[in-house]
């Protein structure tokens, strides 16, 4: 029992001189560090290391009788809560990591967000990160309605008021024949320039290129897609710059 029990303490994370006092203590129930050391074979100041090292993380408890210090595991069950409680901590460090993870690297990172809350809250968080004079290319088709099936009408008119306002100029692709289904205040409400591609070039979506990251939306079903990438982005923008250069401009 006692070589099962040492194996499940080494599992988690603790050395043999540590499972070694753990027992005792489990086997003493309560017992001055003295006692403890010699159960466990190990020198007192190591075992008085140890126990405080126990005390301090939860679990054990000590008192004192005539300036003795007594330890005592009050039941197997705290050594539970304690990685329990770790695993909590954990997961809300992950939480909090994640905004922070690579944020100042230059790594690349692709992230997927298919909720309308999450891509609000995407498309939000890329727009507040961008910069006065910022250029972003798009490639949208505008009979899908893909933001309409994202934000209400009111939403998206505030989104594309703040671009505006923060000087944000959006270059966009539309296909031929679709620049007539744009409704007026949405360009009129922003810095924007459109093209028409060539009839023969067809395109379903929204492809968003910011700096070195490009981006693909869709409302039906909602999702977005983004691929931090220099040398891919590099790639698509090169693309784009073609069709850029072969298309009709409409607006302004």
């Amino acid at each position: 029992m006692t070589i099962h029990v040492s194996s499940y303490l080494k599992e988690l994370g603790l050395q043999e001189s540590e499972s070694a006092v753990y027992l005792s203590l489990a086997k003493l129930g309560e017992a001055p560090a003295s006692q403890v050391a010699k159960k466990a074979n190990l020198p007192r100041t190591t075992a008085i290391s140890i126990l405080e090292k126990f005390h301090n993380e939860g679990l054990i408890s000590t008192h004192k009788y005539k300036g003795v210090t007594y330890y005592w595991i009050e039941s197997p069950e705290i050594l539970k809560e304690h990685y329990l409680h770790q695993a909590a901590i954990a997961g809300e460090l992950g939480s909090l990591m994640s905004g922070l993870y690579r944020s100042e690297a230059n790594f690349p990172f692709a992230e997927m967000h298919d909720t309308r809350s999450s891509i609000r809250a995407f498309i939000e968080k890329t727009l507040a990160s961008l910069s006065k004079g910022d250029v972003i290319y798009t490639i949208d088709t505008p009979h899908e309605g893909n933001y309409a099936k994202i934000y209400s009408g009111n939403v998206e008119n505030v989104i594309l008021g703040q671009k505006k306002r923060r000087g944000i100029l959006t270059q966009t692709l539309v296909p031929s024949g679709t620049f007539t289904g744009i409704a007026p205040q949405k360009y009129k409400s922003q810095h924007i320039v459109i093209r028409e591609m060539p009839a023969e070039i067809n395109f379903v979506g929204s492809l968003w290129i910011i700096g070195d990251t490009t981006m693909h939306f869709s409302g039906n079903p909602p999702f977005v897609v983004a691929f931090k990438h220099k040398k891919i982005t590099e790639g698509m923008k090169g693309i784009f710059d073609f069709l850029w250069g072969i298309s009709k401009q409409k607006l302004p």
